[in-house]
């Protein structure tokens, strides 16, 4: 802003050189367009100038557009979709690692995949932009700059530059490591809250999930979000299943619609005794139809598979804990360890049995 004022002044004090005055504002307006089209091509294209690069590529595309950028320049797209930039900054780092882990692990021997592949949600630096500067307007409105701000446009790179400062710091410290077990990158899966413990991953998943550690994440329980409650009527909680191709069957050729029965009965069918040792169910007994339990989580839109289903005034309750599957790293609790002074590292190894290496 200084810099285009003392253009503006400049042009100003030699404006009699110029035929006519409508001369001098057309330059004006020019230089200080082109000027200010520079500053921003300059602040959107920063990541992908400065960061580090790994050389495997992300196409990201929405119908309209297709583009490809680098693993690194996409990690924080996908980590500012997890996190906020004012979480812990070893929180950050760790899981800015975790993301590099997956990608890579996704990606084999390929040399590129397609965002949608990877099953991240992520966001764009132009999002990135837009959104921090609208915390930024809403949280300072009742001061100077706020007020200003909610006017206008102007603070809109200064406000980016400032988050993108740690953003960049993150992936300067963690720049191309990887988690790997016996020399392998390991999938390195990872939940929004445990049910106060994560979960073993060679039991539930098989011996090449070993990796996959079993804590106590008892800072979890003190989460807002650690219980959730749904509530269905039964034939609610019948036509779910049914959209989702969960089909129950009843003394093993009849198919049971629920028609000419009351939840009392419904519930009496059901076994819920399969669990892990985690207490996360692995299955589910409905009459004679199994169902995963993850199956059965997705299918009635359930946090976690950590559940007690029981009747409730003429209608089924389910209560969870927890929210995800409760395998590899809880970011409830990596936040808590973070906050307690643990390093990106530390963090990463409480959870995964393995050794953190370069690419």
């Amino acid at each position: 802003m200084f810099f285009l004022l003392k253009t503006y002044i400049i042009l100003r004090k030699y404006e009699r050189f110029f035929m006519y005055k409508k001369v001098t504002a057309v330059l004006v307006l020019g230089i200080i367009f082109s000027v200010a089209i520079t500053l921003i091509a300059n602040g959107v294209n920063e990541e992908t100038n400065t960061l580090y690069k790994i050389g495997k590529k992300v196409v990201i595309s929405n119908g309209k557009y297709e583009m490809t950028m680098d693993v690194e320049q996409f990690i924080p797209c996908v980590l500012m979709a997890q996190l906020d930039v004012d979480s812990p900054i070893e929180l950050l780092k760790a899981q800015a690692v975790v993301i590099r882990t997956y990608i890579l692990y996704s990606m084999g021997s390929k040399e590129k995949i397609k965002a949608q592949e990877l099953g991240l949600p992520y966001c764009t630096y132009a999002q990135m932009r837009e959104r921090w500067y609208e915390d930024y307007r809403r949280k300072h409105a009742a001061t100077g700059w706020g007020m200003f701000y909610n006017l206008t446009d102007f603070g809109k790179t200064k406000v980016y530059d400032e988050k993108m400062a740690c953003i960049h710091k993150v992936m300067e410290k963690t720049k191309g490591r990887v988690l790997k077990y016996q020399g392998k990158i390991i999938l390195p899966l990872f939940h929004r809250i445990s049910n106060g413990q994560t979960r073993a991953g060679e039991s539930a998943l098989g011996s090449d999930y070993r990796y996959l550690k079993s804590i106590t994440c008892d800072k979890d329980e003190q989460e807002d979000e650690f219980l959730s409650v749904r509530y269905f009527t039964l034939e609610e909680f019948l036509k779910k299943l049914s959209e989702n191709g969960i089909v129950i069957y009843k003394d093993k050729e009849e198919k049971y619609d629920g028609k000419n029965s009351d939840v009392h009965e419904f519930i009496s069918m059901m076994d819920l005794s399969n669990v892990d040792e985690n207490g996360y169910q692995l299955w589910v007994r409905l009459g004679d139809t199994k169902v995963n339990g993850d199956v059965f989580r997705e299918a009635l839109g359930l946090r976690s598979t950590s559940m007690k289903i029981e009747e409730y005034e003429q209608g089924i309750r389910i209560t969870t804990k927890g929210d995800g599957h409760g395998f590899g790293m809880s970011l409830s609790f990596a936040r808590s360890l973070a906050e307690n002074g643990a390093n990106w590292g530390d963090i990463l190894r409480k959870f995964y049995d393995c050794v953190i290496v370069d690419y």
